[in-house]
């Protein structure tokens, strides 16, 4: 017996005549398109919403990836002054850990990144910070002229 499948909603007759001891088996195809099942159209559309995400996290990762590109390159551009650090144990396997990634390619790469992030999140910080130096500065001057008003201040 071959193995048929039929599509749904085919129309399948067995007749048996009168005059004859078989059957005639007709098979008359359904032309219209088969309906999805309950099951067909969940699986469709866990199929489409997973290619979505996808799609839609490759692009946030490919975003997010230029974007650290653009954090490093910009820590890491105009590098003119060297300071020396003592660091922890902690914080020296997180510089090692960023060299052997290969995100950097030294620790002193890694510490400039670091430093570099860490300002720009504390920015308001430096901000009145700066504020304080100024009025240091301006208190420091009038000072000077207390004490040796003779000089002129050069600001």
């Amino acid at each position: 017996m071959a193995d048929e499948r039929r599509s749904s909603g085919d129309v399948i007759l067995e007749e048996k005549k009168a005059d004859r001891d078989d059957i005639v088996v007709t098979n008359i195809p359904n032309d219209e398109p088969q309906q999805k099942s309950g099951f067909d159209e969940l699986a469709s559309s866990v199929k489409e919403a997973a290619q979505e995400v996808a799609q839609k996290t490759g692009e946030a990762f490919s975003k997010a990836t230029e974007s650290i590109g653009k954090a490093i390159d910009s820590a890491l551009a105009a590098r003119d002054h060297v300071v020396m650090v003592r660091v922890n144990d902690d914080s020296l396997k997180s510089l090692d850990a960023l060299v052997q990634t290969g995100i950097f390619k030294s620790r002193s790469e890694a510490a400039a990144f670091l430093i570099s992030e860490g300002v720009k999140a504390q920015a308001a910080l430096f901000e009145r910070i700066s504020e304080r130096i100024k009025e240091i500065e301006r208190l420091r001057t009038e000072l000077k002229g207390i004490v040796n008003p003779t000089e002129t201040p050069s600001s």
